[in-house]
């Protein structure tokens, strides 16, 4: 576990944290009490990193189809992921027919993939993932709590960065 010293915490920086800790931060407004830890060392490449790499990946994975068996992605708004792999959808920019949503779960589903989906590991699991995307941003990170698109997308901008590029 990685200790912070600040109280105050991620204010601009990118950290992997879990669902349920940026729930809590965000009620906490981004502070932790003092002497708590947080664990922040769970593997989240980004999109970016994915566009570029193929590290822990069976050779020609990312040209998978976005939407098939393989990956349990059905949702296709605006009819626009019907032909594309995870690298087109790693390239897109802009965020029509939620493009920005996209590129974050394929980068977490590719991350996941790398590990062994070892959630030990990982921020989010395949299965979460799939549920992430089918539900379109939709979503239950933990028992009890359902978020929205909204949410959602500030808990991948809190990780990642923003999406919008």
């Amino acid at each position: 576990m990685a200790a912070l010293k600040s109280n105050s915490v991620l204010a601009g920086d990118h950290t992997c944290i879990r669902p349920s800790s940026f729930s809590s931060l965000t009620a906490a407004h981004m502070k932790i009490s003092q002497g708590r830890t947080l664990k922040t060392d769970y593997e989240c490449k980004s999109h970016g990193y994915w566009k570029n790499h193929e590290v822990g990946l069976a050779t020609n994975f990312k040209q998978t189809k976005f939407l098939s068996a393989t990956t349990g992605f059905s949702q296709n708004p605006g009819h626009a992921y019907s032909n594309k792999t995870l690298q087109q959808v790693l390239d897109e920019g802009g965020n029509r027919n939620n493009a920005a949503l996209a590129r974050h779960v394929v980068a977490s589903f590719l991350t996941a993939t790398a590990f062994n989906n070892d959630p030990s590991r990982v921020l989010l699991t395949k299965s979460q993932c799939r549920s992430i995307w089918n539900g379109q941003g939709v979503w239950s990170p933990f028992a009890g709590t359902t978020w929205t698109l909204s949410q959602t997308m500030a808990y991948f901008d809190m990780v990642y960065g923003p999406a919008f590029l």
